[in-house]
């Protein structure tokens, strides 16, 4: 898959924070218009997109979010070598205000929202989610739409740092079931892509533990490249971002269009 690198840099330019996301969500719009992807906005902002290309039964969906917890107004990119997780200097994205002052890229969860528009323009047949609100409590996935998803047959995240990181548990909730062939087609892609050093890892709240407390497909959430996450410095680095992409790409193609069936277990953080 080529990568758009400019694509990249255009979504990590868009000033978002969590209830002022009016800008991303309109990029969004756009580029979904201008794409030809069919999309709905609800009336929180969320924003849904389905490719369709052939008749299937079930649809593989990829998700992000919207908002970050920089607020800003202005975000000047600036290229530098800075470290992956491995310590080796990579090429990096990081923002700086007009005064020359770091002040945090948003590559939570910038970098998963290009991840998904990619996926949406070269995959077949796919949907995506793009929930607003996440850094405050999953406010938009807590409320996705349930027609939306009645016919997804598992869900995909990107929303996770560094160049490693799976989520197997988020709150306490369990994604899938490490006893399921979900689970066997992901570790195996994750393995490869990662050059196995993929580690299944609990963490806190993403949009996938909202959806998997509501619906009964499998889910999972991986690293996505942003580094220094919520702080001002900050930073993205570009070959985690793509690689990120191809195992997705790769993942998708090897779990099909089909649904991998896990059982709600509703968590007392979304009653």
């Amino acid at each position: 898959m080529k990568h758009n690198y400019d694509l990249l840099k255009k979504v990590l330019s868009i000033p978002t924070k969590t209830y002022k996301e009016d800008l991303m969500i309109q990029f969004l719009c756009e580029w979904l218009t201008e794409n030809n992807i069919p999309y709905q906005v609800d009336k929180m902002g969320n924003v849904y997109a389905t490719k369709q290309t052939d008749d299937i039964e079930y649809f593989p969906c990829v998700v992000a979010h919207t908002d970050t917890v920089h607020e800003l107004d202005t975000i000047n990119i600036k290229e530098m070598m800075l470290p992956n997780d491995q310590k080796e200097l990579k090429l990096a994205l990081k923002a700086f205000n007009d005064n020359h002052q770091p002040t945090g890229i948003g590559g939570d969860d910038k970098c998963g929202v290009y991840v998904c528009l990619e996926l949406l323009k070269n995959l077949p047949n796919v949907k995506a989610a793009f929930f607003v609100s996440e850094e405050t409590g999953c406010h938009g996935s807590k409320n996705a739409d349930k027609g939306f998803f009645s016919n997804v047959g598992y869900v995909i995240q990107f929303d996770a740092p560094g160049n490693w990181m799976v989520s197997e548990y988020c709150m306490g909730t369990k994604l899938f079931d490490k006893k399921s062939e979900f689970f066997n087609k992901c570790d195996k892609v994750l393995t490869e892509g990662f050059n196995s050093r993929n580690k299944y890892q609990s963490h806190p709240y993403t949009d996938v533990y909202a959806l998997k407390n509501q619906f009964d497909f499998s889910c999972i959430n991986f690293a996505v490249g942003y580094y220094n996450y919520h702080t001002k410095h900050e930073y993205v680095i570009v070959e985690d971002v793509f690689n990120t992409l191809e195992i997705a790409k790769k993942m998708i193609n090897d779990l099909g269009n089909v649904k991998y069936f896990e059982e709600v277990k509703p968590s007392k953080f979304l009653r």
